[in-house]
């Protein structure tokens, strides 16, 4: 799945990390989501959430490019899912 990502989006998931990031080259946006891909609470198919065990593929960044304003990124269709929950916008009530 190829997704585009824009650089306030990517320093959002950045700031997920216990440590700072800086994301200058496609090699350093892909090392970052390679790391929040090892979060994944979903299985190999990227559909069923805490399945038991968890099956999490090998790989989940393929390739990255650059573009002027982001980044389009090649990567497991259940790593696009879960960096859409993770850049959501949160509700506070």
């Amino acid at each position: 799945m190829r997704i585009k990502l824009k650089a306030e989006q990517l320093n959002t998931l950045a700031q997920k990390l216990p440590f700072e990031v800086i994301l200058e080259h496609p090699r350093d946006v892909r090392g970052l989501l390679e790391i929040l891909g090892r979060d994944m609470p979903w299985d190999e198919t990227g559909l069923s959430k805490f399945s038991d065990p968890p099956q999490r593929p090998n790989r989940v960044t393929f390739s990255v490019e650059a573009t002027k304003d982001g980044y389009i990124c090649d990567i497991h269709p259940a790593l696009a899912h879960y960096l859409h929950t993770l850049l959501a916008p949160t509700t506070s009530t």
